[in-house]
C-alpha cells in the first residue's frame, strides 16, 4: 500500500517551488499599484493624445496618420529609459492647472526628422535619421501643437481646472539621460505608441506623465462626474387677503333688479374720448461738429514699408545671415507710408542727421476733418 505521507525530499521540493514562485511574482509586480479610477484616467488621457496625434500630424504632413497604443504602464524612469533607443528626441512641458506636473513626448530622431521634413514640403523619405537644429525647431512646433490640442480636449472632460502647457522645450538626449532630472525617483506612467503615416515606415513614440498627474486628473474627473444637487422644491406662497380684490369680485357678480332673477342692471355709459396732451417745448441740443478735436491728441503708429513678398515656410526656415529676400518693388520706386496699417502716402527715403526719414511725394488718403 502506498503511504499518504510525503517524504522530506518531496517537502523540500514543494518549498523550493513556492519560494521561486514568490520571487518571480515580486519581480514581475508593477512599480505602482494603480486604482481602477487612475487606470480609467490613464486610458482617457491615452485616447485624447492618440486623437490629437492623428489630427495634428495628419494636418502637418498632409497624409493619413494612424496611431495605435501598444502598451501603457506605470514604472520608474530607469525602466522606461532602458527600453528606448539612445539619443531620442524628447519634448518636455509642465501642466499648469494640475500643480505644474511634468509630462513628455518621446520619439526616435528618425520620427522627428520625418515630421520636420514633411512639414517643410518634403516626402519624409531617404532621410539621415539625425535631427539638425532646424529639424528640432520644426519638430518641436509640431509636437507642441499636439500637446496644446490634447490639453484642450482634456479640459472638456474635467470641471474647474484649466490645463495649459508651460515651459515647453525640446532637445536630443545623449547616451546617458534622465527624463525628469528634478526627481529621478519619480513614479511615471508611460503610453507606448506606434505612429503610422501613409507611405512612410512606422516609428514608435511615448507619452510620459508623472503618476501624480494621472492621479490629479483622476480626482478632477471624479469631481466633474458628481451629479449636481437637485433643486429644492419651492413652497407655494401662502395666499394673502387683499380687500380690494374681494370688493372687485363681489361687484363683478351679476345683480338683479327688484330681486327678479335673470334681469341684470344696465351697464353705465362711459364717456370715451382721445387723450389730449400739451405740446412739448422744443429744446436745442448742442452738438460739437468738430469730432476730430476729440481724437487729435491720440498717437498713432506710422510705418514706412519698403516692399513685400510671399515665401513658403521652408524658405523662411532656411534663411540665415546673408540671405537675400527679393521684394515686389523696383529699385528707385517710392516707399509706402502707412498709419495704423492704412496706406496714406508715398515718399522717398532721405537721411537726416544719420537717421533715416521719408520725404512725402504723394498723398493717397487722409481722413477729412469735416465729419
Amino acid at each position: 500500500m502506498m503511504s499518504d505521507l510525503l517524504s522530506q525530499d518531496e517537502i523540500n521540493a514543494l518549498l523550493s517551488e513556492n519560494t521561486d514562485s514568490s520571487e518571480n511574482e515580486t519581480q514581475n509586480s508593477p512599480g505602482v499599484s494603480m486604482t481602477p479610477q487612475d487606470e480609467k484616467a490613464l486610458n482617457d488621457i491615452s485616447s485624447v493624445f492618440v486623437s490629437s496625434l492623428e489630427s495634428v500630424f495628419g494636418m502637418l504632413t498632409g497624409k493619413e496618420v494612424n496611431v495605435t497604443v501598444i502598451d501603457s504602464s506605470c514604472s520608474n524612469q530607469v525602466e522606461l529609459i532602458s527600453s528606448i533607443d539612445d539619443e531620442p528626441f524628447v519634448l518636455r512641458a509642465k501642466c499648469s492647472g494640475l500643480g505644474d506636473k511634468p509630462l513628455a513626448l518621446i520619439m526616435p530622431q528618425r520620427g522627428g526628422q520625418i515630421l520636420s521634413d514633411m512639414m517643410m514640403g518634403g516626402e519624409g523619405k531617404g532621410l539621415s535619421g539625425v535631427l539638425s537644429e532646424l529639424d528640432i525647431s520644426a519638430a518641436q512646433e509640431g509636437v507642441s501643437q499636439v500637446i496644446g490640442s490634447a490639453f484642450t480636449s482634456l479640459n472638456g472632460l474635467i470641471a474647474g481646472e484649466r490645463l495649459m502647457p508651460e515651459d515647453v522645450f525640446a532637445k536630443i538626449e545623449g547616451k546617458s539621460w534622465v527624463l525628469f532630472p528634478q526627481n529621478e525617483n519619480m513614479k511615471i506612467c508611460s503610453i507606448k505608441l506606434k505612429i503610422s503615416i501613409t507611405d512612410i515606415s512606422d516609428f514608435d513614440g511615448w507619452i510620459v506623465l508623472s503618476y501624480d498627474m494621472v492621479n490629479a486628473f483622476s480626482e478632477a474627473l471624479a469631481e466633474a462626474s458628481k451629479p449636481e444637487p437637485a433643486p429644492r422644491p419651492q413652497q407655494p406662497a401662502a395666499p394673502t387677503y387683499q380687500p380690494s380684490q374681494q370688493v372687485q369680485t363681489q361687484h363683478s357678480q351679476p345683480t338683479y333688479a327688484g330681486g327678479m332673477p335673470g334681469l341684470q342692471q344696465p351697464s353705465p355709459i362711459v364717456d370715451v374720448r382721445p387723450a389730449e396732451f400739451s405740446p412739448l417745448s422744443a429744446k436745442t441740443v448742442s452738438v460739437n461738429t468738430s469730432r476730430m478735436d476729440l481724437v487729435s491728441d491720440i498717437p498713432v503708429r506710422v510705418t514706412v514699408e519698403l516692399g513685400r513678398t510671399r515665401k513658403n515656410i521652408s524658405d523662411i526656415l532656411n534663411m540665415s545671415a546673408g540671405s537675400i529676400i527679393e521684394l515686389d518693388k523696383m529699385a528707385g520706386e517710392s516707399v509706402d507710408v502707412l498709419v495704423n496699417g492704412k496706406l496714406i502716402a508715398k515718399g522717398e527715403v532721405v537721411v537726416i542727421d544719420e537717421n533715416f526719414g521719408v520725404r512725402v511725394t504723394e498723398i493717397i488718403s487722409i481722413v477729412s476733418k469735416a465729419y
